[in-house]
């Protein structure tokens, strides 16, 4: 899977240091590429492959989908199966694709290099605790029931 070295590297750091969308256009281009990132680690998982996130034996495609656009439009997390970290670097993922341009290859070809370079920019970020998704975080943090941030230091933000 061509992301799992970006959710690896991403997923270790949510572990220890941790929006509002633009626009509804914008949102609905993030969330739809956050859903394929996570149906296709998904996909590698129950082929026995590489993947990121934990996922319950019942959880398919169309469940996992559902949860993710649920939970990232009105909040509603009912459907979600994933471990808190995991939806930590879900809301990660969200927030570095809500940065990207319209053009991103990452709304085109999610394997594309392109898409990789413009990921790696923004999860980049992330993990060195960029102040526009620290802020983003803390906005959605109660919606979206994301635990606290914490900070290299081990303290919050």
């Amino acid at each position: 899977m061509k992301y799992a070295a970006a959710l690896i590297a991403l997923f270790a750091w949510v572990g220890v240091t941790v929006g509002a969308p633009l626009s509804t256009c914008s949102n609905a281009r993030a969330t739809a590429f956050v859903v394929a990132v996570a149906t296709s680690d998904l996909r590698s998982a129950r082929q026995g492959g590489q993947h990121v996130f934990a996922y319950t034996p019942e959880e398919t495609e169309a469940t996992l989908s559902s949860a993710i656009r649920e939970w990232l439009t009105k909040g509603d997390r009912r459907g979600m199966r994933l471990a808190l970290a995991d939806q930590q670097t879900i809301f990660a993922f969200h927030w570095a694709a809500l940065q990207m341009p319209a053009d991103s290859q990452c709304f085109a070809v999610i394997d594309s290099d392109g898409c990789q370079e413009d990921l790696d920019y923004w999860l980049t970020r992330v993990r060195n605790g960029d102040w526009q998704f620290i802020s983003a975080y803390r906005q959605s943090q109660m919606r979206l029931g994301l635990p606290p941030l914490v900070t290299r230091n081990g303290k919050g933000l």
